[in-house]
């Protein structure tokens, strides 16, 4: 009996231990796993809707600087993620390589001359959702891991808000991605089906800053920062009409979805402190 207590005992502390070594990721916080992992997502979108704009006639040396600048960090932080990942489960590991292949495919597509609209707004679309895998399995390992170290749920709550934040930050390239889709299509089913996702899209994040509103580890500089964006989100809904009809003008649908990011990055750095 005794030496089946001590047994017990010896394997919780081992697990305690095993826990205490995986409570980062690598060298690497969990909740700046999350932030870098997130950031994939966006710029998964972000490229994607530089191509769209590109197709719609909205070619410009900034539009191009952006399209480089993002694919060079892109490949950076997913050579970020998987320099860290070695101690991870293998779970994520896989989810890194599968995200890889698909970055990969996705990278020759844009890299064509002519671009087919169809490839690559499905393409993009089967990017985001390797990346968001990886988010994900980053914040279930995380808490996981939490779980057996015995920490507070303050650590869980900030991953657990910076995806969600984060999150943000790609749907306001996403948004921006299918309303320029819109433009190129014109008219017709296809037309529609975009003009359907970005209206879904902004209302995903309209609900989002809902929640973020209310959240625990809100301070002044982020109510600010939430206010601001809120700003942007009335706007928008001000001219309703236009925007579900695709009447607002391409510029300044860039610069909205443009100032959108900078505010939920804003937003998302001031959670990860």
């Amino acid at each position: 009996m005794k030496s089946k207590i001590l047994f017990t005992l010896l394997l919780l502390c081992n697990t305690v231990i095993i826990a205490q070594k995986n409570s980062t990721y690598g060298k690497i916080s969990y909740e700046k796993a999350i932030n870098i992992a997130g950031k994939q997502r966006m710029f998964s979108q972000k490229i994607a809707k530089v191509v769209v704009l590109k197709m719609a006639g909205a070619e410009t040396p900034a539009l191009k600087s952006e399209l480089n600048s993002s694919i060079i960090i892109f490949e950076r932080n997913m050579k970020i993620l998987k320099n860290n990942a070695t101690s991870q489960s293998s779970k994520i590991r896989a989810l890194l390589k599968a995200e890889s292949l698909e970055w990969n495919n996705f990278k020759s597509l844009i890299n064509k001359p002519v671009n087919d609209l169809d490839a690559v707004l499905s393409t993009s679309e089967e990017l985001l959702r390797k990346c968001n895998n990886l988010v994900l399995a980053i914040e279930e390992e995380s808490k996981f891991n939490n779980e057996l170290g015995y920490s507070n749920n303050l650590s869980q709550l900030k991953v657990e808000t910076i995806n969600l934040s984060g999150k943000q930050r790609m749907l306001s390239q996403k948004m921006c991605k299918y309303y320029a889709a819109c433009k190129v299509f014109v008219k017709g089913r296809k037309a529609d089906v975009a003009n359907g996702r970005y209206v879904t899209v902004f209302n995903q994040m309209n609900e989002a800053v809902n929640e973020l509103l209310v959240n625990e580890l809100n301070n002044s500089q982020i109510d600010t920062v939430i206010a601001d964006i809120l700003n942007v989100i009335t706007s928008l809904e001000a001219k309703k009409r236009d925007f579900r009809e695709n009447r607002i003008s391409l510029g300044e649908m860039i610069n909205t979805s443009n100032t959108l990011l900078d505010l939920f990055n804003k937003a998302t750095s001031l959670y990860s402190l």
